[in-house]
């Protein structure tokens, strides 16, 4: 384990993974000390905490009585603070070979997947909080719920999401993994679908205990070739599966059966099947940790769903959402929630595609994953550091949807010009959701406001 008197510094340290380590590590004693861009919620965090803050990279940040300095995926090995931490002779680490190292100081759940894994984590952390286990955690969001992403506690359990984005989550070996699904996703790191599965298999495969949600016919596959792992699931003959899901808004309830047998039942205050399909894989997560289904299944009534996961901004006459979905399974799987629970809303979509890589590599996919949007709003990319790409644009998608659907596509590249297209056509009744991994939230928040001071009265289409 890291000792106390090490003295960390962290490049890129406003990130939800980055400073959710660096949280961790605060608790054990560590000195840190970290640099970001922008001002965020995460920093100033941080700073309170007791961590000094840089806002905007500098050498000077960097000095020679530093022990080690982190760095993230994102941050290129040109970066002025990494050229002088080399220069200095100070060890530079990535952020996951760091949290292998806090791991092996603990039994641990690695949650991975395509999709749902910050919420399974999220959930798995809130059962052993409310059981009082006091497990650590690091979740890739923010979450309300357990007061952050990050806590170093004194139980013997961590509780990790792993992020497959890089691959180098196949450094780090947790005694339990948690495999939510697989899907077409970072396609600057894989080749293909192909590329990506077998990654995941090799994350679950070196596990001593492994999760898997056998809806996904690809996490399916990896199951049959390991055949003590627990399965999950709704549709298949799993080891532990939900049945009787019914939907009303905020709140979906169903029943877990275990071996066939009816064991518990769960009310749960998220709204969705998928949100079924992630506490089941929490759930799985907590029996092999110890947890007795019945009491798992009653502590997830208390779970709180974590930032920009289906975060109502506004309900009064119209609802406003933010969700951070990106990937067409999760938005698809977003709207159907929302039509299962709020039957006969009209359901405003408004999306910012992310990354060119992604846009190029998805276009058409998205296309259908909006049939169930009476009406969609796609924005311009945002990049998320990448450079722009020939030829791809937000307007492939606007054109998969024009094609895959009945809804109505509205093209408007700017977020004001957005704000400024809704205020005059909000009716009440209407479903606004905002869905991108970028900054769209700007967008449903300060519509958010807008309603809240009670401006729009105009009925109209």
């Amino acid at each position: 384990m890291i000792d106390t008197s090490t003295r960390t510094h962290f490049v890129g340290m406003g990130g939800i993974g980055m400073s959710g380590l660096a949280s961790v590590l605060l608790g054990h004693g560590d000195e840190i000390s970290g640099s970001d861009l922008r001002e965020n919620r995460q920093l100033a965090t941080l700073r309170r905490a007791g961590a000094t803050v840089y806002v905007g990279h500098d050498k000077r940040h960097v000095s020679g009585n530093l022990d080690r300095v982190i760095v993230s995926s994102a941050i290129p090995a040109d970066n002025v603070e990494v050229v002088a931490a080399r220069r200095h002779r100070i060890p530079v680490i990535r952020r996951l070979d760091a949290l292998a190292e806090i791991l092996r100081d603990h039994r641990s759940v690695g949650v991975t997947g395509t999709h749902g894994k910050t919420t399974s984590s999220a959930m798995l952390a809130t059962i052993h909080r409310e059981l009082g286990y006091a497990s650590s955690y690091l979740v890739g969001a923010h979450c309300p719920g357990l007061g952050g992403n990050a806590r170093l506690d004194t139980g013997e359990w961590f509780v990790a999401e792993m992020d497959e984005s890089d691959g180098l989550f196949l450094k780090v070996k947790t005694e339990i993994a948690v495999l939510t699904n697989i899907g077409v996703d970072h396609l600057q790191t894989y080749h293909d679908l192909s590329e990506i599965r077998d990654a995941f298999r090799r994350y679950v495969a070196q596990a001593d205990r492994a999760v898997l949600a056998i809806d996904n016919p690809h996490v399916e596959a990896i199951a049959r070739e390991l055949p003590d792992a627990l399965t999950v699931g709704i549709r298949h003959d799993a080891d532990i599966r939900a049945t009787n899901l019914r939907f009303e808004r905020f709140v979906t309830t169903f029943d877990v059966l275990e071996n066939g047998e009816r064991v518990a039942s769960v009310s749960l205050p998220a709204p969705g099947e998928h949100n079924v399909a992630n506490a089941l894989c929490a759930l799985g997560a907590a029996k092999l940790t110890g947890i007795d289904l019945a009491d798992a299944a009653r502590a997830l009534g208390r779970f709180v769903l974590p930032h920009r996961r289906f975060e109502v901004l506004e309900e009064n006459g119209v609802t406003v959402v933010d969700d951070y979905a990106h990937l067409p399974e999760e938005i698809e799987a977003t709207l159907d929630a929302i039509r299962s629970g709020w039957n006969g809303r009209r359901i405003v979509a408004i999306f910012q595609p992310h990354r060119y890589s992604r846009t190029r590599a998805l276009s058409s996919e998205f296309g259908a994953a909006f049939s169930l949007a009476d009406s969609v709003i796609v924005t311009s990319i945002y990049p998320a550091c990448e450079p722009p790409l020939p030829g791809v644009s937000s307007r492939t998608i606007v054109r998969a949807i024009e094609e895959a659907t009945e809804a109505e596509v509205h093209s408007i590249a700017d977020k004001k010009d957005v704000i400024a297209f809704l205020k005059a056509r909000i009716i009440p009744g209407d479903f606004i959701v905002s869905f991108g991994a970028g900054d769209i939230w700007t967008v449903t928040e300060e519509l958010a406001h807008f309603l809240e001071q009670g401006k729009f009265c105009r009925v109209s289409g």
